[in-house]
């Protein structure tokens, strides 16, 4: 007698090659659109992170130069008779479109105890440099003298502040052509009879390459010089110069009449 009827065993199944490769296409999908999304988000943070760093350079250079210039200062032309250094120590502001030098009182020690003052020349100045940039345009260098010498224009220590300078210009403000349209001057020279004095502003612009074809980044700002008059230390030395002098001159004749 034959046992009762069993029913087939179900049979366990895989998965077959074709969807296999469905599946592995699939997850390649969602893999290419992931790094996608990804690159570009990592490209734009590489983007906006190069612009910040411009514009970084940018301001901190305008805010140097400004407050240097809004330091500047003339030394009056001491008497020949009454100069205490030889050489004489000569200031001078002189200023073009692309360059300028000038005295001032922005120097910072960074050295404990050094025998610096707050003094110093300073000049800025437009050229092409030799440095590997990845930007387009020249180099704007930096000059100073921790000393203010015979030389207003010479000495020191000359460094770059700053690669990929497309335009740096500075103009003068003439407040007695105030009322023409011809008061921006591109020159200042305190040697020149009409010039004797700081201008009352400057006008300084600077345009940085931000690369990659990105439009340029333009700063314009402006200093006004404190100080325009030629300080003296002629007053105020004479008087005391002349009281040491009859001092001395009465110590010479008591000795004589002994």
């Amino acid at each position: 007698m034959s046992g009762p009827s069993q029913r087939p065993r179900a049979r366990s199944r895989g998965f077959t090659l074709l969807e296999m490769l469905v599946a592995l296409a699939i997850l390649a999908s969602i893999g290419a659109l992931l790094y996608r999304s990804l690159s570009t988000s990592f490209r734009a943070k590489a983007w906006v992170g190069e612009v910040n760093d411009r514009y970084h350079e940018g301001r901190q250079v305008m805010h140097r130069i400004t407050s240097e210039l809004r330091m500047a200062f003339l030394r009056f032309e001491v008497p020949e008779q009454l100069r205490e250094e030889n050489p004489a120590v000569l200031t001078r502001f002189e200023g073009s479109e692309e360059k300028i030098n000038f005295a001032t009182t922005a120097h910072l020690r960074l050295v404990a105890n050094a025998k610096e003052s707050d003094q110093s020349e300073i000049g800025y100045f437009l050229k092409n440099s030799s440095r590997d940039s990845k930007y387009r345009g020249k180099t704007l260098f930096r000059r100073e003298s921790k000393r203010v010498d015979d030389r207003y224009d010479k000495g020191g220590t000359i460094w770059p502040v700053v690669d990929g300078v497309k335009e740096f210009k500075l103009e003068y403000w003439d407040e007695t052509k105030a009322i023409g349209d011809d008061a921006w001057q591109s020159d200042w020279d305190t040697q020149s009879e009409d010039q004797d004095l700081l201008p009352s502003r400057i006008r300084i612009t600077l345009v940085l390459d931000s690369g990659d074809e990105r439009p340029d980044i333009r700063f314009v700002a402006q200093a006004a010089p404190r100080l325009r008059r030629p300080i003296s230390t002629v007053d105020t030395f004479v008087p005391q110069r002349a009281q040491n002098n009859a001092i001395q001159e009465q110590l010479n004749n008591q000795a004589d009449g002994k």
